[in-house]
């Protein structure tokens, strides 16, 4: 049958239209939609929409570009996108309504069958993931799952940095007191039981047999910290006994604010020392001062700058670790402000030029903590009856008194006096004192003591850890403190690091001269190198000196000296090598005497680890020129509870057996009386944490409420946690009156749907005694709804929306699906206000806008969890004709 011709022009005209008109107006219709799991280390689990054509899975654009952080902006046409990745040169677009596409700055071809418009995003085919971003993506289609490689780092990856810098830094200067407040504040006790540290230790020898005991004990008294020691002996049938450190101090607010300048810190009463800068001494009596117990952090801040190429990406690192990073400007300059804290401080920068190039410069700071930030006052004041030994006391009064100020950053000044016939026959000895750090890593340090020694150190630490440290002292040989009767003295000390075959290892060089009254000298000298061979480290070390004697007219050279070489291996622990010998850790040492021109000892010692906690040591040493050899053998092994440590010893003409025990005991306030422990811990604190599922929601553990066992506490120092066989676990090893944060980990709790009204919170560790930490736990909350789309007087539900989930006070939050009928739900909320909202990207892709804008709404803490339904949400299309 033949067509008319005029049907034929209608009918070509048709399809030209439908042909030629552009893709997203006529577009093949996808053979179905799903939701597909995401999975990305920087990302996390999510779901993507995906639409498939055959066994072929596009992708949303927009929402993979808003899940990396990729920019981006709209095209004019409005259903494209465009940006520049990964640098700013390489410029990329595609728009399906002009066709156009570009790739890296060029201008391409844009597929028909490799796009699709949806309604809520534009989705392609994962080539032009590939093509414009460097993305490859693999979809399993039987678990509708995809997976994602990335040729060049992602925006995702750099932000995860910022924020890890962000939080180290809030908590380097203490601004996370909002985020985890001090629930548990000092709380003073006028008498409360602490801690109990023991060790006893019995020697049976050829000669005879031997006790000796030390207990240390500490608690809390009237407010203040109380501690003591006893030591005694036991031989022959006689106990020798001896108290040391025995004193009370009561530390004041300001003490644990080391931030703060304040006027009185502490006071402790009964056997304390003077802080005096030589020949310190032991009093009864009491010491005053304004430093504060924490240690202060940090001291000041130092500007790092510099220029590069510009556009350059600059890191600031200390000690390893990120800290900032910024991008310099368009003449290549910036500018860090970096904390200067207290002890070695390692400042690095890594620069990452357009060209690819990495450039690391690095420098080291040290900071004694004798300096002072710039206009803190400290001092020190001791007075007694200076004490001998443990039944023998002076009888004059002993007085020191120091104070320090801060002049800058980089000076602090000292003075003070010693004033007691411990000290001299003078009424009063004054002291004086200068420390400064020159060019910030070059330290100068200078005593003055009048009728007494002047003294001058000097010292320098590089950042490839050469170190170079001087002194020199000058001596009053009419002191009474120059036992020695010294004129003077000098020392130098030098350390440089080697690198042989790949293997890191260093040189040091040591040397002494010290000169006496009577025209005797003394020279010392010591030599010291150390690398290591594969798993071999190897050390050779010569100590000499020269002693100069006066001896009428012919004075006489006395020359001596020691050669030591030692070598040591530690065998690795992998699976070829018996377990009995895995780890286990190899030395020999040999020693030579230059003075007598032979050999002098020789020492072998073996070491492993047994049963995990306990470690068997054997160890052999002959003595060449005394003609002695002594073989050893030792066991020490921790328990949970004690510490034993055995040893035998053989040597010629005798014999030792040893068998010691140590540990401590503390007193827990909340669970059983008693909390054995191996280590000690007085001066130290403990926390004892009770997990508990609050039924009355009182915030208070009542008898019957349900204590939940599992170690999901953490902090952020070191310390050791047990989780007990009551379910209560026990934190020890705490710094007393220091401020540790605590946080809650809720994955590791055994119910899933239970989490705290706090995530995280800080308390203040109570001196020499154990403190109760509550913590309840309620039911999480659960929130449900539907999104609308109201077109034309209908609503109906919107699926495949992203509605945005964040909790107050928190950055992050969740991101939750809607269904494909527009329903929603969430679970596992913590108690606490949050609010919800549609992503407006989403929203302005579709041209619409939300009643309300944002929902917000607070889960409240009850022990059955919290409900809330019916938290719907419309959507509006916004009039083509309505303002942008």
């Amino acid at each position: 049958m033949k067509f008319p011709k005029i049907f034929s022009i209608y009918l070509g005209l048709i399809f030209f239209v439908l042909f030629s008109a552009p893709s997203a107006f006529a577009q093949k219709e996808p053979d179905g939609e799903v939701l597909l799991n995401f999975n990305y280390p920087a990302v996390g689990n999510v779901y993507l929409n995906g639409v498939f054509f055959g066994d072929v899975a596009f992708l949303p654009l927009g929402e993979i570009l808003s899940l990396l952080y990729i920019p981006n902006e709209k095209t004019p046409s409005g259903k494209g996108l465009q940006g520049e990745f990964p640098s700013k040169n390489d410029r990329w677009l595609i728009d399906p309504v002009s066709n156009e596409l570009t790739i890296k700055g060029k201008a391409g071809k844009l597929d028909a069958d490799k796009y699709y418009i949806g309604e809520l995003d534009l989705f392609l085919h994962p080539d032009y993931f590939y093509e414009l971003f460097g993305l490859t993506f693999t979809i399993n289609t039987y678990a509708l799952s995809v997976s994602m490689k990335s040729i060049d780092p992602l925006p995702i990856e750099e932000r995860q940095k910022r924020e890890s810098i962000r939080q180290k830094l809030q908590n380097r200067q203490n601004q996370g007191d909002s985020i985890a407040p001090l629930l548990y504040p000092r709380d003073r006790k006028g008498f409360a039981l602490g801690v109990f540290d023991y060790n006893l230790n019995y020697i049976n020898t050829n000669f005879g047999n031997n006790l000796a005991m030390s207990f240390n004990a500490g608690m809390e008294l009237l407010g203040g910290d109380l501690q003591g020691t006893y030591q005694g002996n036991f031989f022959d049938g006689n106990l020798f006994s001896n108290f040391a450190g025995l004193r009370w101090r009561y530390v004041l607010p300001g003490a644990l604010q080391p931030e703060r300048n304040v006027g009185l810190a502490s006071i402790a009463v009964g056997q304390v020392s003077t802080t005096s800068f030589t020949n310190g001494a032991n009093l009864v009596g009491i010491s005053i001062t304004n430093n504060p117990i924490i240690p202060r952090m940090d001291l000041d801040t130092f500007v790092i700058d510099g220029t590069t190429a510009p556009d350059s990406e600059v890191e600031l690192l200390i000690g390893g670790q990120l800290v900032d990073f910024t991008r310099a400007d368009e003449v290549g300059y910036y500018r860090f402000n970096a904390p200067i804290t207290y002890g070695t401080v390692r400042l690095s920068t890594r620069i990452y030029t357009p060209t690819g190039e990495v450039i690391t410069e690095e420098r080291q700071i040290q900071v004694p903590f004798t300096f002072l930030p710039k206009g803190f006052v400290g001092y020190n004041f001791q007075s007694g009856i200076p004490q001998f030994s443990s039944d023998s006391l002076g009888t004059g009064l002993v007085t020191h008194a120091d104070v320090a100020y801060g002049l800058t950053s980089a000076v602090t000044v000292r003075a003070g006096a010693d004033r007691g016939e411990l000290f001299g026959e003078q009424e009063f000895y004054p002291v004086f004192g200068l420390s400064a750090r020159i060019f910030q890593q070059y330290l100068l340090n200078i005593d003055a003591l009048p009728d007494r020694y002047y003294r001058a150190t000097g010292s320098v630490f590089y950042a490839t850890n050469t170190s170079i440290n001087a002194q020199y002292t000058e001596y009053n040989p009419n002191s009474e403190l120059n036992f020695r009767g010294q004129t003077r003295d000098a020392n130098l000390n030098t350390f440089f690091p080697l690198k042989i075959f790949g293997k890191f290892g260093g040189f040091r060089l040591t040397g002494e001269r010290i000169w006496f009254d009577t025209g005797q000298g003394v020279n010392n000298y010591q030599v010291d190198f150390n690398t290591q061979i594969s798993r071999v480290v190897l050390r050779v070390n010569y100590r000499g000196g020269k002693r100069s004697i006066p001896i009428a007219e012919n004075p006489t050279q006395n020359q001596f000296g020691l050669a030591t070489g030692s070598l040591t291996y530690t065998l690795p622990r992998t699976p070829g090598i018996p377990v009995y010998v895995r780890g286990m850790f190899l030395r020999g040492q040999y020693r030579y005497s230059t003075l007598f021109d032979e050999s002098e000892s020789m020492s072998f010692l073996l070491s492993q680890t047994l049963f995990k906690t306990g470690r068997l040591t054997i160890g052999y040493d002959r003595e060449f020129i005394r003609d002695l050899s002594q073989f050893q053998v030792g066991f020490l092994i921790d328990f949970n509870s004690i510490r034993s440590s055995s040893q035998f010893s053989q040597r010629t003409g005798g014999y030792s057996a040893q068998q010691g025990f140590s540990g401590s005991l503390a007193y827990d306030p909340v669970g059983i009386n008693v909390i054995p422990s191996n280590r000690d811990q007085v001066t130290r604190s403990g926390a004892t944490v009770r997990l508990f599922v609050d039924a009355n929601e009182n915030g208070l553990f009542d008898m019957g409420e349900e204590i939940v066992p599992a170690k999901a506490v953490r902090l952020d120092r070191s310390a050791n946690i047990l989780l007990g066989s009551d379910g209560l676990l026990r934190i020890t090893q705490l710094q007393s009156y220091w401020k540790y944060r605590l946080d809650i980990d809720i994955a590791a709790l055994p119910n899933p749907n239970l989490a705290p009204k706090l995530k995280s919170f800080s308390f203040i560790a109570e001196p020499n005694r154990f403190r109760a930490i509550d913590i309840p736990l309620y039911q999480t909350g659960i929130i449900d709804g539907t999104v609308f789309f109201e077109k034309q007087g209908i609503s109906e539900g919107q699926g495949g929306l992203r509605l945005l989930l964040v909790k107050e006070g928190e950055t992050e939050g969740e991101i939750i699906r809607t269904f494909s009928d527009g329903s929603y739900y969430s679970y596992g909320l913590l108690p606490g206000k949050y609010t919800l909202e549609v992503d407006p990207k989403q929203l302005e892709f579709m041209q619409a806008s939300s009643r309300p804008g944002r929902l917000e709404f607070e889960i409240k803490a009850l022990a059955d969890g919290d409900y809330l339904e019916g938290m719907n949400i419309v959507l509006i299309p916004i009039p083509e004709d309505a303002p942008q």
